[in-house]
């Protein structure tokens, strides 16, 4: 889940700075990159939540086994 959200994360990057660099040169504005952003930095935001999640739950149950 954290790689596809860090290869969403540039993506997006990439399309935000090409929708930046077509409305200075004159289209209409395209920033619909900064959808796959938010998107990319939520995978990557979940990713570190489960995984401290999951370090959680096993000094938890580590600590449940020493009191037996």
């Amino acid at each position: 889940m954290k790689t596809t959200g860090i290869i969403l994360l540039v993506i997006g990057a990439l399309s935000t700075l090409g929708g930046i660099i077509g409305t200075i040169s004159g289209r209409d504005p395209n920033l619909a990159g900064l959808t796959f952003v938010v998107l990319g930095g939520y995978l990557i935001y979940r990713a570190n939540q489960k995984k401290a999640d999951a370090e959680e739950k096993k000094q938890w149950e580590s600590g449940n086994t020493d009191k037996k």
